[in-house]
């Protein structure tokens, strides 16, 4: 299926680095989805990027290449259109060590670690024996990979073929260069002007472990922090319209006057009286008695309405980073737990799982 750009909203400062974005796109038949799914869209390597790998592998841009999936192509549509230059693969450099005979990497691990934090550009410029492979290399890399992104809308019957994406323009500065996300930059680039929209091949993934209750009176306690709040504003949506007033948000950036993402649309389901928005703003100041830096977390120790929601058989839903996010969230409602006695020391961890078991506490974390 294949969508275009038809608008799109900045949600950060001008100023703030790596901006958040939220785009509407127009599919070219009917959207099939539920609050909480993901949309998986492929993008394009920057030209620029392509080119300087080409440079490295001394090949003209209109050499011919084959492609498994894609037949004959050039080279500089294969590296724009069709192959991943952005993330390196450790297999890649399993290949590249057994059919050159390199003892670069020792095990996996060492493949592993070397390709977290780099690209292709990076391997071809340390490593120049590989760039000679020239167009050789191009059919060993792997196929241009879909991202996946929290839907930030839920489905609407006067636009059914439209859904929103939250997402933050990622920008990296590592071993000396700056390095774009491949799709988040696609995606706010493109032109919403409706003769030129970029086309996206999307498609729609369900998310069945991340969906709202059936009882519109059940309470329903978010947790986000940064784009993470994704999922939720399609909840936000849904509830709504099902006139759902028990809803409360524990939300998580950097600064106020920066990174409040959504701020119109949270404010408005506030002033309606279905919303209980508690923020957490982590380099903003603080009050003398709160930790700095401050974090969601910390939010859902010194603000605790939604412990009372759970124990109204509330569902807490929490969306963002596993290691960061997602570990201080965890350990701030099993403290909370504690601290009101609800459960003993010993039974917390097998609360929490009996919890996620039983569809009460839900997860995406990435």
């Amino acid at each position: 299926m294949h969508a275009r750009v038809i608008e799109k909203w900045l949600q950060t400062h001008p100023d703030s680095p790596q901006p958040a974005w939220l785009v509407t796109l127009e599919a070219d038949s009917p959207l099939v989805y539920e609050p909480g799914d993901w949309v998986t869209v492929t993008g394009v390597n920057q030209p620029a990027w392509a080119r300087a790998i080409l440079a490295q592998l001394n090949l003209d841009p209109e050499t011919p290449v084959t492609l498994r999936r894609h037949g004959d192509v050039s080279a500089l549509d294969a590296l724009i259109h069709h192959l991943e230059i952005t993330l390196l693969d450790p297999a890649l450099l399993g290949k590249l060590s057994r059919q050159l005979g390199l003892s670069y990497w020792p095990d996996r691990d060492a493949m592993r670690a070397y390709a977290d934090s780099r690209d292709l550009l990076d391997l071809l410029i340390e490593y120049p024996d590989i760039a000679q492979l020239g167009v050789e290399l191009l059919p060993l890399l792997t196929p241009l990979l879909p991202r996946y992104y929290s839907i930030a809308s839920a489905p609407n019957p006067s636009a059914p073929n439209q859904l929103q994406i939250l997402f933050k323009q990622l920008e990296i500065h590592q071993h000396g260069r700056t390095r774009y996300g491949v799709t988040s930059t696609s995606l706010a680039s493109a032109d919403t002007t409706a003769n030129r929209n970029a086309m996206f091949e999307i498609a729609i993934k369900p998310n069945p472990q991340f969906k709202l209750p059936v009882d519109p009176t059940t309470p329903v306690i978010m947790v986000a922090a940064g784009t993470g709040l994704a999922p939720f504003l399609g909840f936000m949506q849904a509830r709504a319209a099902q006139g759902a007033r028990y809803n409360q948000l524990y939300f998580g950036e950097t600064h106020a006057a920066q990174r409040f993402l959504a701020q119109a649309q949270l404010s408005g389901w506030q002033q309606a009286g279905l919303l209980q928005l508690v923020t957490a703003f982590s380099r903003d100041p603080q009050p003398v008695d709160y930790p700095t830096p401050y974090y969601v977390q910390h939010a859902l120790l010194k603000q605790q309405a939604w412990l009372d929601a759970w124990q109204a058989g509330g569902h807490i839903y929490v969306c963002g980073s596993k290691l960061g996010l997602a570990k201080g969230v965890e350990s701030a409602i099993k403290q909370a737990w504690l601290n009101h006695g609800l459960y003993a020391a010993d039974a917390l961890d097998q609360a929490w799982l009996d919890a996620r078991k039983s569809g009460r506490i839900a997860l995406d974390v990435y």
